[in-house]
């Protein structure tokens, strides 16, 4: 008489197999989540501080500029009562970044020449204040959030992988509970492939270390 071949070994090893694969993989991918989801709120923080360094920069060179406006208005009530010492004296105090500006203003001849730059405020040569210095923070600012960004969807992903892992466990666990042959190995079937879906899911995500 033939023996017949029991199933229900292989099956609980099988179960055992995906449980405890599953299990440590799930507990990799949300450990990965929480030090990506680490990285996108530093990003997050270094991002606010390069908008706020840049919007002090913004304000620094507001008052500088206003400074600008102040000394030359003085330089041209001094000019128009030709008080060339007094002009003088506030011309060789124009601060650095309205100097080429002004001379390259100066040199259009602007009291005789239409075509000039109303003022040095106009002219191409002139920069104003901080422009520079808030627009690299700018993009710092930018640059920073969207790598935050990213960091979030590595999160995203990697709690997606804990999701279907813990779907292989839910299969594999409620595979035990049915005596049916058929009905087990087809749970625990189920509980395998989605395990490697899984799996599969963790290894195209990059890995963020701890530093400590």
């Amino acid at each position: 008489m033939a023996r017949k071949f029991d199933t229900s070994g292989w099956a609980e090893i099988a179960s055992a197999i995906v449980l405890s694969v599953a299990a440590l993989a799930s507990a990799w991918a949300n450990y990965q989540a929480g030090l990506w989801d680490g990285e996108q709120a530093a990003s997050y923080s270094r991002a606010n501080a390069y908008r706020i360094d840049a919007t002090r920069a913004a304000l620094e060179g507001d008052a500088l500029t206003s400074i600008e406006a102040e000394m030359f208005g003085h330089w041209l009530d001094a000019e128009a009562q030709d008080e060339a010492p007094l002009a003088d004296f506030y011309r060789a105090r124009f601060p650095s970044g309205l100097k080429p500006a002004f001379n390259a203003w100066l040199a259009e001849r602007p009291l005789a020449n239409p075509s000039a730059a109303p003022t040095p405020f106009s002219h191409p040569a002139y920069e104003r204040p901080g422009r520079r210095e808030t627009a690299r923070l700018d993009r710092l600012a930018n640059d920073t959030f969207d790598s935050g960004q990213g960091a979030n969807n590595i999160s995203d992903a990697f709690q997606q992988a804990a999701a279907i892992l813990a779907l292989a466990m839910f299969f594999g666990g409620i595979g035990q509970v049915f005596q049916i042959p058929a009905a087990r190995i087809g749970l625990i079937a189920v509980a395998g492939v989605t395990m490697v879906l899984g799996l599969l899911r963790l290894v195209s995500l990059p890995l963020q270390t701890l530093s400590l």
